[in-house]
């Protein structure tokens, strides 16, 4: 059931991008090439990642790709948060970007809905403008997610770990960004 729905969350959003492809050339510009990241790069990011995670830092989240697909960027991330028992860090909400994860390894509980006395954000050019919050989230969902499966996360959900298990847990975070605010970070 849960896969099902995955796909159906999957295509659901990837209609519109698959009807722009089928669009004619002339009418969307001209052909842009494609991005590829190696197992290289993301076990280049992997290490950054660990290495950031000095005491004290809840996240290492590095954009390690972008792609400007002409209407709006591709950004690929790589994740590490260590092991907690409390929320990781602040909820957030993007304003524009959708957030799909890929846990490649350990596991954790997210929460997501909606915020609770949010501040608007300016962002940063890995996860571009929205709000932030201290507050627990207004929770309409609450998944454990575990190696080797996806979450979507579209512009405007809360979104926030609340337990992480012992290990950490690491993923990759494909941004599709229609407002090209997203950067690759340094």
């Amino acid at each position: 059931m849960r896969s099902k729905m995955l796909s159906v969350l999957v295509a659901i959003l990837l209609l519109p991008a698959l009807a722009a492809a089928q669009a004619s050339p002339a009418a969307s510009g001209p052909a842009k090439s494609a991005t590829d990241v190696t197992k290289a790069d993301i076990q280049a990011a992997m290490k950054i990642g660990m290495a950031a995670l000095t005491p004290g830092v809840s996240v290492s989240d590095r954009n390690i790709s972008l792609s400007d697909i002409g209407k709006y960027n591709v950004a690929v991330a790589f994740v590490t948060r260590p092991a907690t028992k409390v929320p990781s860090g602040r909820a957030l909400a993007h304003d524009k970007i959708t957030e799909i994860y890929y846990v490649t390894r350990g596991s954790g509980t997210q929460v997501t809905g909606t915020l609770v006395d949010a501040t608007q954000e300016k962002g940063s050019v890995t996860i571009g403008p929205g709000w932030s919050s201290g507050s627990p989230v207004k929770a309409d969902r609450k998944t454990t997610l575990t190696a080797g499966e996806m979450q979507i996360i579209p512009p405007g959900v809360g979104h926030v770990w609340t337990e992480i298990a012992e290990g950490g847990i690491d993923y990759m975070v494909i941004r599709i960004d229609p407002e090209h605010v997203l950067g690759l970070s340094k």
